[in-house]
């Protein structure tokens, strides 16, 4: 590669002292350069005489292609670069429905901007699903709640933070205005195994939960009905912000639930520079997340 860049340094100057002057190397040492690559292609690429440097057609064909390639071998030298440092390539990753809604388009949002070159691949599933991704190699890691795994002996398992357990309800609903006794509401939710309802919040549930993956009907279906969404203020904070959804507020003396978000990887497998990049990302939208609360 390095005299073929010295072809092209001289195919630009068409002048040996000047060429050798730009690739910082004796005038000599660039002759005998490209007398050596002459000979190893068995033609003449530069005409030398009285009157300088000129190209033969031969070699107007050769610098073409040698063009073509150191620019392809930068390229390939930069993509590996940034892929060092997880700015370019391509990751398949996993999200839970519930860490999908609270930091998937915060993370992404970033990342298109300060990472444009990385193609990222996102699958939304239930745990179960995704943990089969995993075991099969089709995604890198996945995030979801801790503790759904009957068998994590496979896995390395990352804490990215801690999500508040919240009771969200439409703007205007009864319960924002005190006590309702004798009145029940629907509660919705996501799919979350082994998550009982609060006990202060099993008096007004009108029989079992409507279990519901999807959380942008989950908020639409909470904005216009009296229902009762358990889940984290994490995955509505625009709905909160903008006040069309509302928090319940929590008895003094009642204790804050949380559940354990982590990443779950393969334990035997390394780690690419991009899936660090994201991980790195996700605890950053999440610490984020803990500041809006």
């Amino acid at each position: 590669m390095r005299s073929l860049r010295y072809l092209l340094a001289l195919s630009e100057r068409l002048h040996f002292a000047r060429a050798a002057e730009d690739l910082g190397i004796s005038q000599s040492a660039l002759s005998r350069s490209l007398q050596a690559l002459e000979k190893q292609l068995g033609m003449r690429l530069f005409d030398r005489d009285r009157a300088g440097v000129s190209v033969t057609p031969q070699g107007r064909r050769v610098i073409e292609r040698a063009s073509h390639l150191i620019a392809e071998v930068s390229d390939l030298e930069r993509h590996f670069v940034l892929s060092a440092k997880g700015e370019a390539g391509h990751i398949c990753f996993g999200m839970g429905p519930m860490p999908s809604r609270a930091l998937l388009s915060g993370v992404l949002s970033e990342r298109l901007k300060t990472a444009p070159e990385v193609t990222n691949e996102v699958v939304v599933r239930d745990v179960e699903a995704l943990w089969s991704l995993l075991l099969a190699n089709e995604i890198e890691f996945f995030v979801s709640q801790d503790g759904l795994l009957p068998d994590a002996s496979q896995a390395r398992v990352e804490l990215l933070g801690n999500f508040p357990l919240s009771l969200i309800v439409r703007e205007d609903h009864p319960l924002l205005r005190g006590p309702c006794e004798g009145q029940t509401f629907p509660i919705v939710r996501s799919s979350w195994a082994g998550l009982p309802l609060p006990p202060e919040i099993e008096r007004y549930a009108r029989g079992p939960s409507h279990v519901i993956e999807d959380y942008g009907s989950l908020a639409a279906i909470t904005k216009s009905t009296d229902a009762i969404w358990f889940s984290s203020r994490y995955a509505v904070t625009d709905e909160l912000w903008a006040g069309s959804l509302r928090e319940l507020p929590r008895a003094s003396d009642t204790v804050q639930r949380e559940i354990r978000m982590v990443v779950y990887s393969l334990a035997r497998r390394s780690q690419s520079p991009l899936a660090r990049a994201l991980k790195q990302a996700l605890r950053q939208r999440v610490t984020a997340l803990t500041s809006f609360a």
